[in-house]
């Protein structure tokens, strides 16, 4: 059983389309990002944090601290006090890594 050359073609074409619907249809939004659950405050000692903004993989911003006392990683909630604090002081230091320990000096209640 031969196949010719317009079928061979055709069938590519239609496989073709049946994948990229596949793979858009996996998508899930959020399904990307780094923080699967959040915490609204921690009483420990944060050594360093990190501000991920939105992207198309991931449609909230993150906040990833990391503690002074074993080097765990936190998620904060966006939402919380400590959270907004580190976001305005990354806005307010123009997003400049070299100056993040100045938030961290101040006082995050």
């Amino acid at each position: 059983m031969a196949f010719t050359p317009k079928a061979c073609s055709l069938f590519l074409v239609v496989l073709l389309g049946v994948c990229i619907q596949l793979n858009g249809a996996q998508h899930v939004p959020g399904a990307r990002c780094k923080c699967p659950g959040t915490i609204m405050h921690t009483q420990e000692i944060i050594d360093d944090f990190e501000i991920i903004e939105k992207t198309h993989y991931c449609d909230t911003t993150e906040i990833i601290v990391t503690l002074a006392e074993d080097g765990a990683r936190r998620c904060l909630n966006p939402a919380g006090r400590k959270a907004m604090f580190f976001v305005n002081c990354w806005n307010r230091i123009n997003k400049d890594d070299k100056q993040k320990k100045r938030c961290l000096k101040r006082k995050a209640e």
